[in-house]
């Protein structure tokens, strides 16, 4: 009976400590079922989850990074509650790794400039970005105002033309699942990074 009951506390407690900051988790949901917090700082408490191996499966475009964050520093970048781009580099709130890398060679920059590893548990301030928001009509002006090289390609429309019909479909899955046909995926662009407390 005493062991039923401490396993069942020590299970409690592993699971308290992955779960993750209360009101990162609460922020999380609020960024997943409204647009409120578009164009908005937020604060995210969690860590940085990142895929070891070459920087080249690591997005890296325009001086940024992108990464997941998680609750647990088990580097599960799939289980990431959020995506964040960071500067890449060794300059304050900036990541940095070589282009072929271990997680031990991740070097996180805080806003004092300085150096922790991927197993620290940060606070991460940005400004949150839609990447859905107004797909259709973006798509739509897209097509009518652009001309390129694939305008006038047919096979290219027709890619073009089910891409939006899948979209469109997604939606229709979503609203009937949810009630609400939007797409809540978002990205934080990090403006600083300090370690959580």
């Amino acid at each position: 009976m005493i062991m039923s009951i401490l396993s069942s506390l020590i299970v409690a407690a592993i699971l308290t400590s992955c779960g993750g900051d209360n009101a990162t988790n609460k922020l999380v949901k609020e960024l997943n079922s409204s647009y409120t917090n578009d164009g908005k700082e937020v604060e995210l408490v969690g860590y940085i989850a990142i895929v070891s191996g070459r920087a080249g499966g690591t997005s890296v475009n325009n001086g940024k990074i992108t990464v997941g964050l998680t609750n647990s520093n088990w580097q599960q970048k799939q289980d990431a509650f959020a995506q964040a781009k960071i500067n890449f580099g060794k300059d304050s709130n900036s990541l940095w790794l070589p282009e072929k890398f271990l997680l031990s060679d991740v070097e996180i920059y805080d806003s004092k400039g300085q150096k922790h590893d991927v197993n620290t548990k940060l606070a991460i301030k940005g400004i949150v970005h839609y990447t859905n928001k107004d797909w259709e009509n973006a798509l739509k002006q897209e097509q009518e105002g652009k001309k390129d090289m694939f305008s006038n390609n047919p096979a290219f429309q027709k890619m073009r033309e089910k891409s939006l019909n899948e979209d469109k479909a997604a939606a229709k899955a979503r609203e009937k699942k949810t009630g609400d046909p939007n797409n809540y995926s978002f990205e934080i662009s990090v403006n600083e990074i300090s370690v959580a407390k």
